[in-house]
């Protein structure tokens, strides 16, 4: 009895031994949350056991390494030793053996495996983690698996949001497509974007921003950016395409109104007088500083094509002589075939013209013809008797109200209607004394005088009325202005009575007697005349009311600057001074050796060390360069020649042409020079286009100025100018 009691003893310790060294126990200890006793069970399973149920031994230590209070290593340890055995596990014959009759599943192992070594991930929640874990519960089957990848979804977007880098935004959005987290991945990666356009300087990136997102809500900012660094890089450039590009693109750019300032200042001064061109300019740039100008030389085009003679006319009275004039000029005698000859329109009643035949005619304002092209033309009257030299005796000037005609070479008047008022059969005409002097015969007398003569004159008031069918009139060196006695300018209070000696006049004013004047009464300024007292050399100088004052200048090479202003020669100093006949002062003196009449609102001077420059009204200097010659303005240019080099000028002082070896203005006609060019002459407008091709000789006879270059004496080289007919002009 007691043997069979101690052989059971040993039976049941055997089989506790054996229950020991099981996995089931081990597992029960797992449940049982005995770490300690877990693993001391788990080392005690013994060689025979391990090889008898490897697979449960692998769950055993997978269970144990996957304890709460391991670490995350161990944890992730032990489930990849279940999930790399999950197959031989779930199928091992020896599951009954440990399972069976115990209160602890399979499923419940399996369960705490996964739920502890997840919670253990989740715990550390790095993106490595996951990444690692989730490979691993694809192989073991893990029963969070969805939920593994939405927490490694989640992990990867909040590290790449945290990082500045479109790569790690790209990685993602193709890692996970359908990720809930790519909207915001997508918006983070534009914002980086954003920011990199923002601060580069490399308008490619801003490009790309651009095209990539079309609706950023800031896309503004990038826009703007871009702009204004294009602005920058094409106003500097000066590419007239690509500040056309960007007025394309950028039309209501911030700062697109400088930029097409900035196009104007560069396109303005190549624009061509071309109606497409100008109107063109004007719809592209209508607000430039130089639309204003640009619109004016649109209407002058306008009015050249249409060329409408009248319409001309008009723009000249209200514009004045502008470098336009010769384009208007060779418009009328192209279309019309008429070369205006009238040196100055605003002063004449009627206009006169010469046709291709170079028979002279005259227009009135209107344009229409209303004396035929059939007198003959002159360039200057050539009679010796005494006449008012101020004044071209061919035009019919409006304060006079007649013109010399010549016909078969004799000379005759018209009036401003163009009526014949004084037929033509005289052998010369002058104006004197406020009549017309129409020779009849001349008489040499020889007596001691040179060039003394008489004229015998048929005399007619201005309205074509004979006076008196014979006059003599005697002429010599010294008194070539004799008996200028035109009373009827002076205002009513004035009389002018005869003396004893006929060539003086006693002047009273208001029935007070002033002075007695000698030898005539002489044009000085529309307001202004001056005489002389016989033996004192000094002119006095005498308004139509009468007021008399008296300058110590000599009478000589007076000049009319404008207006009333004049120039003189001192006779106590010798010095040329500007006298102001308004306020009878002398406004500059030892300055100026020389000034000529005020053109284009510009006095052409010579200063006292001989150079040439130009002042305004004031005498203040308009422009500063100085020059070894020069001559007035004309319709807007002026002939300038310093270092031996001859060009045209603006009233800016810019030169505005080519350079030749000589240039000076062409005698009788505005806005046209003679140049010469390697000893050849030819002739420019005041836009330095070539009218007549600089192919000619210098002229050897005929006429010459105190220029190297000769005038065009004769029409017909003027018509050949027009025509363009190369031909020798210079005769």
């Amino acid at each position: 009895m007691k043997r069979a009691t101690t052989i059971i003893a040993i039976f049941l310790l055997a089989i506790a031994s054996l229950e020991a060294q099981s996995p089931r126990v081990v597992l029960k200890s797992i449940v049982e949350g005995d770490k300690l006793k877990a693993m001391e069970r788990l080392e005690k399973i013994n060689i025979k056991t391990r090889n008898e149920m490897p697979e449960m031994c692998l769950l055993a230590e997978a269970a144990v390494l996957c304890m709460a209070d391991q670490t995350l290593s161990d944890m992730m340890h032990g489930y990849d030793k279940f999930a790399t055995h999950r197959e031989s596990i779930l199928t091992s014959e020896n599951l009954e053996k440990v399972f069976k009759g115990s209160d602890i599943s399979l499923e419940e192992i399996i369960q705490r495996i996964e739920s502890n070594s997840y919670d253990a991930v989740k715990a550390e929640n790095s993106e490595e983690g996951y990444r690692k874990y989730l490979a691993l519960a694809i192989k073991g089957e893990h029963t969070e698996l969805e939920d593994i990848k939405l927490q490694l979804e989640y992990v990867v977007h909040e590290n790449v949001l945290k990082q500045r880098s479109v790569e790690a935004c790209d990685e993602f959005i193709a890692e996970f497509p359908a990720s809930k987290h790519v909207d915001a991945i997508k918006r983070h990666r534009a914002k980086i974007l954003y920011d990199n356009a923002m601060n580069s300087s490399n308008e490619e990136i801003l490009e790309r921003f651009i095209a990539e997102y079309p609706d950023y809500e800031r896309l503004s900012d990038v826009t703007t950016r871009l702009m204004d660094m294009r602005y920058k890089r094409i106003v500097r450039s000066e590419n007239i395409e690509q500040m056309r590009w960007f007025v394309d693109l950028y039309p209501n750019y911030k700062e697109i109104s400088r930029l097409k300032q900035v196009m104007a200042n560069i396109e303005y001064p190549t624009l061509k007088d071309s109606r497409e061109e100008l109107e063109a300019f004007i719809a592209y740039y209508p607000n430039v500083r130089q639309i204003s100008e640009v619109k004016s030389r649109l209407n002058i085009c306008k009015i050249v094509e249409e060329c409408n003679i009248g319409e001309i006319f008009r723009y000249i009275k209200q514009h004045g002589y502008e470098p336009s004039y010769t384009r208007m000029q060779r418009a009328i005698f192209e279309k019309h075939g008429q070369l205006i000859l009238t040196d100055d329109i605003t002063q004449v009643s009627l206009v006169r013209f010469c046709n291709k035949e170079g028979k002279v005619g005259y227009l009135n304002l209107e344009g229409r013809v209303v004396v035929a092209a059939e007198y003959e033309y002159r360039a200057y009257v050539g009679m010796g008797i005494p006449s008012d030299k101020s004044r071209d005796v061919f035009e019919c000037l409006a304060s006079r109200g007649l013109a010399i005609v010549i016909k078969e070479g004799k000379y005759g008047a018209i009036n401003s209607r163009g009526e014949v008022i004084i037929p033509t059969q005289y052998r010369d005409i002058a104006f004197l004394n406020n009549e017309v002097a129409c020779v009849v015969s001349t008489e040499s007398n020889n007596n001691g005088q040179w060039n003394n003569t008489t004229y015998v004159c048929t005399t007619y008031d201005y309205q074509g009325t004979k006076l008196e069918d014979e006059r003599r009139y005697e002429t010599g060196y010294g008194n070539a202005s004799l008996n200028n006695w035109d009373t009827t300018w002076f205002s009513t209070n004035v009389s002018i009575k005869d003396s004893l000696d006929e060539w003086e006049k006693s002047i009273y004013v208001n029935g007070k007697y002033v002075g007695t004047a000698y030898g005539g009464f002489h044009t000085l300024t529309p307001n202004y005349r001056w005489f002389q007292v016989k033996g004192d050399e000094k002119i006095n100088v005498i308004a139509r009311n009468g007021n008399v004052v008296t300058l110590n200048f000599h009478s000589y090479d007076i000049e009319i600057i404008y207006d009333n202003i004049i120039m003189a020669e001192s006779i106590s100093s010798g010095n040329r001074c500007v006298i102001d006949l308004d306020k009878q002062s002398i406004i500059s003196k030892d300055k100026f050796r020389e000034m000529y009449p005020m053109s284009c609102n510009m006095i052409l001077v010579q200063y006292i060390d001989n150079s040439f420059g130009f002042v305004n009204r004031s005498l203040s200097t308009a422009i500063t360069e100085r020059y070894d010659r020069a001559y007035s303005f004309s319709c807007g240019t002026a002939a300038v020649i310093k270092g031996g080099i001859g060009y045209l000028i603006n009233s800016e002082g810019k030169q505005v042409s080519a350079t030749y070896d000589d240039i000076a203005p062409l005698a009788g006609h505005k806005g046209l020079y003679k140049v010469s060019k390697s000893g050849k002459c030819g002739i420019i407008d005041g836009n330095d286009q070539i009218v007549v091709p600089i192919e000619y000789e210098p002229a050897k006879t005929g006429h010459y100025t105190n220029d190297k270059l000769s005038s065009v004496q004769s029409v017909a080289g003027v018509i050949e100018w027009a025509n363009g007919v190369k031909t020798t002009i210079f005769e």
